[in-house]
């Protein structure tokens, strides 16, 4: 019986999902991180990333290793592949073709 109550109180202290370290705020520079709409931070999130005006809902998805790959639907219409790899605490970003730009969190 004590065996049963310490799972369920693990059960209860854990998040119904594990989030990804990508997960969050992100800029080359942290004066971006302040919201500016044309060099503003990048927004991950469990569904979507967003970049200055453009925001993309993940399609398809898959991980490996340290890294989130993406297929972006995005608000312009267009679909991006998007590339989200953790390179110790910073992020490595490749989106549509362009980069790869690192970037760090955003306080």
């Amino acid at each position: 019986m004590k065996w049963i109550v310490v799972l369920v109180a693990l059960a209860c202290a854990t998040p119904a999902f594990a989030s990804e370290p990508q997960f969050g705020r992100w800029a080359v520079d942290p004066q971006h991180c302040a919201g500016d709409a044309k060099a503003g931070p990048l927004v991950v999130t469990a569904s979507s990333v967003s970049l200055a005006a453009e925001t993309c809902t993940f399609g398809k998805m898959y991980k490996a290793d340290r890294g989130l790959y993406i297929e972006g639907r995005c608000s312009t219409g267009a679909r991006h592949p998007i590339s989200l790899v953790m390179k110790g605490a910073r992020l490595v970003v490749t989106w549509s073709g362009d980069g790869p730009q690192e970037m760090q969190r955003c306080p």
